[in-house]
């Protein structure tokens, strides 16, 4: 589903003094693709050409220079295709104008028609298409294709940009949260994994505070397995969370909370406990800062749904 709005772009045909607008689009996206830009956008009769640039490839025998005849068709409005008749004379166009390519720069997609004669032209002239598929993906796959996007399509963007957040940059290096088993970075994968907190068994036999001893994180699987062999081992029993949960801003807060409360009633951490639960608040916070999106207000919506007692540590 496409994710860019080109309907935000104003219509090239109507004259509302924004008409240039994906004429100055095409130009800024070629010049970050790294295009040399010869000519820029103006109005008036242009012979068929919305821009030039130019192009360096560099081989075994040096350099070579590709001049590119750009052709803008903006029919985001009306959604219709570009037809062979919307972009006609196209080998004539290349010639005179002393262009060894040419480059279709549309916000919808080819007609079948054009492109087949597209394909025709291939061994005579170097032909490449940007259509919105192709310039979306671009876009959305560099920080300068995100500010442009950011500028073009602040509506589309924004909304893409909340539903797939990255972490914010609050500290000199990367957050890191590696599996204490395998070593894999978490915070990087799709399942985080789990975080659990390991407190004696005694604690819940006798009428005292508990005593949190070790907290761990790792990976769901063969890996907190294994953590749970070892722990239970030492006589210890754990509350736990995925992690996947706690980076959604709404549940870390109730998570932050419920540990707050805990401190007040008298649980206790131990130094290395207590360190561990600093250190992981630090390094998934990057994760939190930031707006939650919709398939998370949607899981704290079932959450809440949830009597605190089964798993968490809201006992």
């Amino acid at each position: 589903m496409p994710v860019l709005d080109f309907r935000e772009i104003p219509d090239a045909h109507i004259a509302t003094g924004k008409q240039d607008t994906f004429e100055l689009f095409a130009r800024d996206f070629l010049k970050a693709l790294g295009f040399k830009v010869l000519s820029d956008p103006d109005r008036g009769a242009d012979g068929g050409v919305d821009l030039l640039v130019e192009e360096t490839r560099a081989g075994v025998g040096g350099e070579t220079k590709i001049k590119w005849l750009v052709s803008c068709k903006h029919k985001a409005s009306s959604g219709r295709s570009v037809s062979a008749q919307d972009d006609s004379n196209i080998y004539d166009r290349v010639q005179s104008n002393g262009c060894q390519g040419f480059m279709g720069f549309y916000s919808t997609i080819a007609s079948s028609g054009l492109s087949d004669m597209l394909a025709g032209l291939r061994p005579v002239l170097e032909v490449l298409l940007f259509d919105r598929e192709k310039i979306e993906e671009s876009l959305l796959n560099s920080e300068e294709g995100m500010s442009l996007a950011a500028r073009y399509f602040p509506v589309s963007f924004e909304a893409w940009k909340r539903e797939n957040p990255k972490p914010a940059t609050l500290f000199a290096e990367e957050p890191s949260l590696k599996c204490c088993v395998c070593n894999a970075e978490l915070l990087e994968k799709e399942d985080k994994g789990v975080i659990t907190l390991w407190m004696d068994m005694v604690d819940f036999t006798v009428d005292r505070p508990k005593a949190y001893r070790h907290i761990r994180w790792c990976c769901r699987g063969a890996c907190d397995t294994e953590v749970r062999a070892s722990m239970s081992n030492q006589g210890l029993i754990d509350g736990w969370e995925d992690i996947n949960d706690l980076v959604m801003p709404t549940k870390y807060i109730q998570w932050v909370m419920t540990l707050l409360n805990q401190f007040r009633s008298g649980v206790e951490y131990s130094d290395e406990a207590f360190e561990e639960i600093k250190d992981f608040m630090l390094q998934v916070f990057p994760h939190v800062s930031r707006h939650p999106t919709m398939k998370e207000i949607e899981r704290v919506e079932q959450l809440s749904d949830i009597p605190s007692w089964i798993g968490g540590l809201g006992t």
